[in-house]
């Protein structure tokens, strides 16, 4: 008798990673199938059976994998999640907590270093039992963990290259208004405004370390 054989798609814009996790888990055992972005992904979840989908956050122009989750998670139900992404939690992408789809399981990639969690998490995910032990988002560490959302968004439009008169344009609000908000995203991300290094530098460089390039 054939043992039904697992399907994985694996989402992922960067090559070396989507190898590397492909062949591990062909060698695994599992069916694998590949996509460079939400939309390749797409197509194929459409046309076949995918029983679980291994999943990056930040997946390039287009769709990114957290917008790609919840409508999975709307169309296939039945479909597990893995997300496995370097960006430390769902907030720094603009979303919150309760955007990650009950028991989708949540790898930062340094934990590939681990030669079993990912088909650990994969188990879980489909047997819907995800604990806390497969959500990293729940516990990120990353200097911006104290930074609000609206601080946080201030900090990307910075990140881009904004001035503080173009944050203001952008907001609606005034030029006064932005340089408060500003002081206090520095002061909320711990960032020592008296080094010699600009405050918005560093922030900068803080910004890209915990959410990547901004878009």
């Amino acid at each position: 008798m054939t043992m039904y054989q697992r399907s994985v798609l694996v989402v992922e814009d960067e090559p070396f990673i989507r190898a590397l996790v492909s062949d591990k888990l062909e060698n695994d055992g599992f069916k694998v199938q590949v996509a460079s972005n939400a939309r390749e992904a797409r197509k194929i979840t459409d046309g076949e059976d995918v029983d679980v989908v291994i999943l990056d956050i930040d997946l390039g122009a287009g769709p990114n994998g957290l917008d790609f989750a919840v409508a999975m998670n709307k169309l296939h139900p039945e479909m597990a999640l893995v997300f496995l992404t370097h960006v430390a939690e769902p907030r720094l992408f603009g979303f919150d907590v309760k955007s990650v789809p009950k028991n989708a399981a949540y790898l930062l990639k340094s934990r590939l270093s681990d030669p079993g969690v990912l088909n650990q998490a994969i188990e879980a995910a489909l047997r819907d039992k995800v604990g806390e032990e497969f959500r990293d988002d729940l516990n990120p560490s990353h200097s911006l963990v104290n930074v609000s959302r609206t601080q946080f968004e201030v900090l990307r439009m910075i990140a881009k290259g904004y001035s503080n008169q173009q944050i203001a344009q952008e907001r609606g609000t005034t030029l006064r208004a932005v340089e408060n908000l500003v002081n206090r995203a520095v002061a909320a991300a711990g960032i020592d405004v008296e080094s010699k290094t600009s405050a918005r530098v560093i922030a900068v460089r803080e910004f890209v370390k915990a959410a990547g390039l901004p878009e």
